[in-house]
């Protein structure tokens, strides 16, 4: 096999990325956008030890579930993947992904129950873009593996409004000549827009910019509010880092009209721009019912949620708990969660800022606990702490599997798994949202 070969393959499956799976004299060649069943002529671009990498030159058996990508900019940005699969049929795929991966990780045979999705498009609540320049400024995404931004005309994932706000914005930037930020020379200011809306259509917009100053701000903010007064915050955020990290530390209000509010049941919770908040509103409601209807049959008296960000999980069980204890390492999201307390008049939750595997130590009787880490998991410590502590009742919330996988396979000595509920959070994408639910095992007599 060499770089330039033309070959004759068949995905024999997809990987966890979404790339077919085909053989050649045994050795594994990924394609991208090839699905599992379908015939192609593959250009090899990367040949490795264990396996290549090739492109698709033509398909000359196509899959019964491929569809035609309704994105313009599919096949030049990385926010999808999975767009010429037939929604069903990504369905199955992050099914039979999540339990191979169970198994192979974890050693862990327990079918996955369900797999629960809604809309396939449209469904992100929150998104980041950032700035270009070429004879005009532009907003877009990072081309695939690059910081190369495209012209975005329009995006599936992302609501509609949010992709008006930010092509309005576009033109009143153009119009005052806002200096672009260069990632490569260091020059100019604007470097990216943060949107995230709620469920009664309202906007916040963050401008990010390396300085605090831009000229004629007030007049950007002001042409933008009235084109759409769906906005009811604008800020600015200062990065002057050179960094992966989009957001800095510092900002300051632009423009205020009323407080940003999302609905949960019939909780409100108050966010800030940057709270973390699940971004797929209709799926989320789905695993929160499921996190409820689990915990109103276990009388808990005691119950913690570790990495409670601003407090929904634990705001929304403390009505079929005697206690919930929060804990939470972002200062700015316990002072949220805090007052999200009050907002809903709330007597039996608290909440306190702490690394979880930490404050785990000194807090006794737990009844259960839940746990919704970021994609690296739990910490050893952490789960030396669950054992130690002997917690009856477990509820795992993850949005990687790879690491759903590695902690069930080091908790399930001491825990029988009872179940695992899969959600689409993430549409069109590789990722999925699991829940785990785990059981003490009786001690031995």
């Amino acid at each position: 096999m060499k770089v330039n070969e033309v070959l004759k393959l068949k995905a024999t499956d997809l990987n966890h990325n979404g790339y077919g799976v085909a053989r050649h004299n045994n050795l594994v060649v990924f394609v991208p956008y090839l699905l599992k069943n379908e015939e192609a002529n593959v250009k090899i671009i990367s040949v490795k030890k264990n396996y290549s990498f090739g492109v698709i030159d033509k398909i000359t058996k196509p899959s019964k579930d491929r569809v035609e990508p309704v994105c313009k900019h599919y096949y030049e940005c990385g926010g999808c993947s999975l767009l010429h699969l037939n929604y069903e049929a990504q369905l199955k795929h992050k099914l039979d992904s999540a339990q191979r991966t169970l198994k192979k990780l974890g050693n862990i045979d327990l079918e996955i129950k369900d797999i629960y999705g809604k809309d396939q498009y449209h469904y992100r609540n929150k998104v980041q873009m950032f700035y270009s320049q070429d004879k005009q400024i532009y907003s877009g995404f990072y081309q695939e593996q690059t910081h190369d931004v495209f012209k975005l005309e329009e995006c599936y994932l992302q609501t509609k409004t949010a992709s008006k706000i930010s092509v309005t914005l576009d033109k009143i930037l153009n119009k005052y000549q806002v200096p672009i930020y260069n990632e490569k020379t260091k020059a100019g200011l604007l470097r990216a827009i943060l949107i995230r809306n709620n469920q009664k259509g309202e906007y916040v917009v963050v401008l990010i910019s390396k300085e605090d100053k831009i000229n004629n701000l007030d007049r950007i903010v002001k042409e933008l509010v009235k084109e759409h007064p769906e906005i009811i915050q604008v800020h600015l955020n200062v990065n002057s880092k050179s960094t992966n990290v989009i957001l800095g530390s510092k900002t300051k209000e632009l423009y205020f009209k009323k407080k940003f509010i999302e609905e949960i049941f019939d909780l409100k919770f108050e966010l800030n721009y940057n709270s973390f908040f699940q971004i797929n509103y209709d799926v989320m409601l789905m695993l929160y019912k499921e996190i409820v209807d689990k915990v109103k049959n276990l009388k808990i008296k005691k119950a913690i949620d570790a990495y409670c960000g601003v407090g929904t999980i634990s705001l929304l069980l403390s009505k079929y708990v005697s206690e919930v204890i929060g804990i939470e390492v972002v200062f700015e999201a316990i002072k949220n969660a805090d007052n999200n307390k009050k907002i809903n008049n709330i007597k039996n939750a608290k909440f306190i800022l702490g690394k979880t595997e930490e404050k785990l130590l000194s807090i006794n009787n737990i009844d259960l606990l839940v746990v919704d880490p970021p994609r690296k998991g739990l910490e050893d410590s952490l789960i030396d702490t669950i054992k130690q502590k002997e917690i009856k009742h477990i509820i795992y919330v993850s949005c990687n599997e790879a690491t759903l996988a590695r902690d069930l396979g080091l908790l399930k000595d001491e825990y029988n798994i009872k179940e695992i509920k899969a959600f689409d959070m993430f549409p069109n994408t590789n990722s999925l949202e699991c829940l785990a639910y785990l059981e003490r095992k009786p001690k031995a007599k």
